[in-house]
């Protein structure tokens, strides 16, 4: 019995006699050609015994051809007869290769699905380039993979056949081909025909009513709805209305490409319905698609829409099995005039508070002024109800340094200021954990508390971001406010009747406003002042908060540099950089890039500052970019007009181009 590796050399043999015979015929005519055109009578005995010749080595080699292919079509090389039974029989495409992915044998079906003849010999990898017979040799066991020939799919399994003499270089791969069509088509209709569910709320709905003429709510009303219900039909949708400013729509994943493609322009139609609205009616849109059921389909809707609102609003937010993904946010958030909701989680936080054995309150890593001073005013808060009060700060590294100064000399707060390790040794399973200023879990002061803490409350005004503390018992996130510490002052009124703050406290928390709204310019509503007023009427000197902002004389000078040194980007962004170290490094940079906004044509602006083996970066705008967005991608967050970033391991240099990166990305949207 033959080789398989002999068998392939026969299969060459025959080639090279059929090229010989080729060669022979064609300089023998071109002879007998010759002696034609000389006139001698030898050129047509010449050209009869070419034929002969020709002919009876024709009939030969044929006569070989032919045996040889019913050789291999019955496999004798290499398979018994019950093998061959199995294989003839196959009724599915088979083909076999030896080790090399030179086509060894394959049945007519194969054939017919590649649409080619005489194969053997060939690469298999020439013919189908997905698939490559050493890769399936590497494994001994049966392994498979998924193709498509012309519109059909198949599952392709491949194993390795030794050989009788069970030598490796006389093994073969076959490969078997399972039509998968119809259940490709059946996979590809399910797909298709998979629920998505959309919750689509008006943000501002009594908002925008307020600021309307009565004469006119029943057409802004109108209108509103008839805006949302052309978008629900635009991909075939079921929708209905379940509160007043609240709708669910149902769609196929099919028709929501549709939806995609229109790129959720009933944003912008919202925004552009006048019937005399002082304020623009915005909407937020939740989408949930992609759940293994119904019942995880709408809880992915259900985070989608809190995701929204908890990042002001006016946007849409798709939830699938993998991740979030944000389309809009053109608008700045719209404030809430009415303080229930403050007035409620306050009397929910006092009752946290008095069935806590203490209370452990901390704000984001590097510490600011309006995470610091709203610890403090909750701080005063925790103590007034008899509650053993710490608040968790890294005194070498935090941007507060002169609020916490002023604060440790005073007798009532000697130990308010502790370490992250003092923290855990002090935390207890009935310890309370306040977390002020910051949402993501890897931010806080003492990630480790989050671990350990049964009860935690979350109070903050950042923007929302895709990872976000889900284990709190009390969650007051409200993206409109302009800081924490306007929060905080809201909340510490409900907490203690007649509760009376310090000039000092008061003062702490003013300080918080002040630097977050950049002296009360950005995002300070009606509240705002209102919190201000109310700190005013404590005793708060605002010379003496002026005094806390006070920077020595190498930050003015960097932050000169910064701004001297400034470039545009994209004609309206401005970029700056430092190199050096400074004190107080993020607020030197945060102060440069509010400056840069000064400048004439800039609407937005960013500074990045080399800090040990970081990169900070620092992005302000005047709105019309959503700087949020833009430092999202590369880790950080905040509001659409203020934001802030770090990247690790990174040069300035790359750092900056991947900010460019990040630009151009989102401003191509």
């Amino acid at each position: 019995m033959k080789s398989e590796n002999s068998t392939i050399q026969d299969f060459y043999n025959i080639k090279k006699q059929y090229l010989k015979l080729t060669i022979y015929t064609i300089v023998s005519l071109g002879f007998a050609a010759v002696l034609a055109l000389k006139q001698r009578p030898e050129a047509i005995w010449w050209f009869a015994f070419t034929a002969i010749i020709v002919f009876l080595e024709a009939y030969l080699i044929n006569k070989k051809h032919y045996k040889f292919v019913k050789y291999i079509e019955n496999l004798d090389f290499c398979l018994n007869d019950n093998s061959r039974g199995t294989l003839f029989n196959y009724p599915a495409p088979l083909v076999i290769t030896n080790m090399l992915g030179n086509i060894t044998w394959y049945n007519e079906n194969f054939g017919k699905i590649v649409g080619e003849g005489e194969l053997f010999g060939r690469s298999l990898s020439e013919i189908i380039p997905e698939l490559r017979a050493d890769k399936f040799a590497k494994d001994e066991e049966q392994t498979h993979i998924n193709l498509k020939i012309g519109e059909n799919h198949y599952e392709v399994w491949g194993n390795i056949a030794r050989s009788h003499k069970s030598a490796k270089r006389e093994s073969l791969v076959v490969f078997y081909f399972i039509d998968k069509t119809a259940e490709s088509a059946a996979i590809r209709i399910r797909e298709e025909e998979r629920m998505i569910e959309c919750f689509v709320f008006i943000d501002n709905y009594d908002e925008v009513l307020k600021e309307t003429a009565d004469s006119n709510h029943g057409a802004l009303l109108g209108e509103i709805e008839q805006k949302i219900t052309s978008w629900a039909a635009l991909g075939n949708g079921v929708l209905k209305k379940y509160e007043r400013d609240k709708f669910i729509v149902f769609f196929t994943n099919k028709n929501f490409e549709k939806i995609m493609e229109n790129k959720f322009s009933v944003l912008d139609e919202a925004r552009s319905i006048n019937h005399e609205n002082k304020i623009p009616v915005t909407l937020s849109i939740g989408v949930g698609k992609m759940g293994e059921d119904v019942a995880e389909t709408d809880k992915f809707a259900r985070l989608a829409i809190d995701m929204a609102l908890g990042r002001g609003g006016d946007q849409v937010v798709i939830r699938d099995n993998a991740n979030f993904t944000f389309f809009g946010a053109k608008t700045r958030e719209i404030e809430k005039r009415t303080k229930v909701k403050a007035r409620v989680v306050a009397h929910a936080l006092r009752e946290l508070v008095d069935h806590s054995r203490n209370v452990i309150i901390m704000g984001h890593a590097n510490s600011d002024m309006d995470s610091v001073g709203a610890a403090i005013g909750l701080f005063k808060s925790v103590k007034s109800r008899g509650k053993d009060a710490f608040i968790v700060v890294d005194s070498a590294k935090n941007n507060a340094k002169p609020l916490i100064k002023e604060f440790s000399a005073l007798p009532e707060y000697e130990n308010a200021f502790i370490s992250a390790e003092q923290a855990l040794n002090t935390f207890s399973v009935e310890t309370l954990v306040v977390v002020l200023d910051v949402h993501r879990p890897g931010m806080v002061e003492c990630p480790e508390l989050l671990k350990h803490a049964k009860n935690i409350v979350l109070i903050d005004h950042h923007r929302r971001s895709e990872d976000f503390i889900e284990n709190a018992a009390l969650v007051y996130h409200e993206p409109y406010a302009s800081s924490t510490c306007e929060m905080i002052t809201e909340i510490i009124q409900y907490i203690q009747e007649g509760q009376r703050l310090t000039k000092q406290e008061a003062e702490a928390l003013y300080a918080g406003i002040f630097m977050d709204t950049k002296g009360f310019t950005f995002k300070a509503g009606v509240r705002t002042f209102e919190a201000a007023s109310y700190l005013r009427r404590m005793g708060v000197d605002p010379v003496n908060v002026r005094r806390l902002f006070k920077s020595d004389i190498k930050s003015c000078v960097a932050k000169a540099e910064i701004i001297k040194t400034a470039a545009i980007y994209r004609g309206n962004i401005a970029f700056s950089y430092l190199y050096e170290e400074c004190p107080d490094m993020s607020v030197t940079i945060a102060q440069a890039a509010d400056e840069l906004l000064d400048i004439a044509g800039v609407e937005a602006s960013f500074v990045l500052a080399k800090s040990g083996n970081r990169v900070l970066i620092s992005g302000r705008s005047l709105d019309s970019i959503n700087v949020q967005v833009i430092l999202e991608k590369l880790g950080g967050g905040g509001h659409i007009t203020i934001a802030g970033a770090q990247i690790v391991d990174v040069t300035i240099e790359e750092a900056d181009e991947l900010l460019k990166n990040a630009i151009d990305e989102v401003l191509s949207q």
